[in-house]
């Protein structure tokens, strides 16, 4: 497994665990009244120092040619999946409400969220592009 592998691997596994925190600190919210709202900021710190971390532990490949054309189109076609999917979200947010109900708004407190929900959007579409991409070819990334 190449270093763009290892690293995809770990930002889907972050994302998806980042996805479930979000999704659990919302039903927290809803069912328990008094919630504490910095709950909510030190999982979000926990995710992004972990990544951090993570990413940073991963070693450089070592060898003549690490990174090569086809290295650089698979890494160019996952970063237009991830921003693709960022469209795809915003397109969403935008006009979903609009077909529940023609006179529903948006409230300004969910604009906060919207910039960590793009980011994890944008990495799990990116790594999933990444790893399907580079599972079409032969032994570590090999046609």
């Amino acid at each position: 497994m190449i270093r763009q592998q290892k690293i995809a691997v770990t930002v889907l596994v972050v994302s998806l665990l980042g996805m479930f925190l979000g999704i659990t600190v919302i039903l927290m919210r809803r069912l328990i009244p008094d919630y504490p709202k910095t709950a909510v900021a030190f999982g979000g710190f926990i995710l992004a120092v972990g990544v951090i971390v993570f990413v940073g532990r991963i070693k450089k490949d070592k060898g003549a040619v690490t990174f090569d054309e086809r290295d650089r189109l698979i890494e160019k076609n996952a970063h237009l999946a991830g921003f693709g999917a960022v469209y795809l979200l915003v397109i969403l947010v935008s006009y979903l409400p609009i077909g529940i109900a023609p006179e529903a708004k948006i409230p300004t407190k969910w604009f906060p969220f919207l910039l960590p929900i793009a980011v994890l959007c944008q990495c799990f579409a990116q790594s999933m592009a990444t790893l399907i991409q580079y599972s079409r070819g032969g032994k570590d990334g090999e046609k």
